[in-house]
This record gives C-alpha cells, sequence and structure tokens, in this order.
C-alpha cells in the first residue's frame, strides 16, 4: 500500500511539474535616459513585467542605468517606469537637527513613471535600451 501511495504521489508531483510554464532566459540591460534633452542625473527605472512576474530595477546615474542578469532581469515584454527626484531650489528646516534641507520633487510626468506608457521588449542575454522622454 505505501508503495502506491509513494508511486501515486511522484506521479502527481512530476504531472503538476509538466505544467509549469518554461523558465525565462536570464537578460541584462543598460541604456541612457534623458528627459527633454537633458539626462536624468539621479533616478530610478522599474521594469515591470505583463505577465504580472517580479519587478527589477537599477538606480540611474549620470543618465545611464545597468540591470545585471542577477537582479532578476529575464526575457520578455515590460512596462517601464522612470522615476526622478529633483531639487527644487526650496529648503526646510530639519526638525531634528535645525539645519536646512532640501525639498526634492518628481520631476517626470507620470505618463513616465507612476502611470507609465513606456514599454520594452526584454530578450535573453545583453539588450541595450535608452530612453528619450519628451515633455
Amino acid at each position: 500500500m505505501r508503495f502506491v501511495l509513494g508511486v501515486g504521489l511522484a506521479v502527481a508531483l512530476a504531472a503538476a511539474g509538466c505544467n509549469s510554464p518554461p523558465p525565462r532566459p536570464a537578460a541584462e540591460a543598460e541604456g541612457a535616459v534623458a528627459y527633454d534633452g537633458e539626462q536624468v542625473a539621479t533616478g530610478i527605472i522599474s521594469f515591470v513585467p505583463l505577465d504580472g512576474g517580479t519587478t527589477t530595477g537599477a538606480a540611474v546615474m549620470k543618465g545611464r542605468y545597468r540591470i545585471y542578469p542577477e537582479a532578476g532581469l529575464t526575457a520578455g515584454k515590460y512596462r517601464v517606469e522612470i522615476r526622478w527626484s529633483k531639487p527644487t531650489g526650496e529648503k526646510i528646516k530639519d526638525a531634528g537637527y535645525g539645519q536646512q534641507s532640501e525639498v526634492f520633487a518628481e520631476a517626470l510626468p507620470e505618463k513616465y513613471n507612476s502611470q507609465s506608457t513606456l514599454t520594452a521588449e526584454v530578450k535573453a542575454g545583453a539588450n541595450t535600451i535608452d530612453f528619450r522622454l519628451e515633455k
């Protein structure tokens, strides 16, 4: 009886494994990010899979980003969100230390982040994907 149960369990597990999608190949992406001709000095770029997988992202520094395969990026179609916190020129008093702190605000329109219309198709291996954003 134990043998029959063991075989039945093994068959059920094997059948369940057959229904799962094959893993997607690893990928990496790098590129330039600019808005209205100005490079995004410091920001964040996120690749949100259209199939509901795990979001992968990286920092944008001096107008460039790079997502390594170790970050979990895989081949597929993505919605891309880019955020750029830029100093407003205003300062506020820091209550804890009595110093002035700079005020930052999102410099990009929502169509590039929270309501992003940007998309990208990432292929297996290395990808260069530039984002030249317009007002």
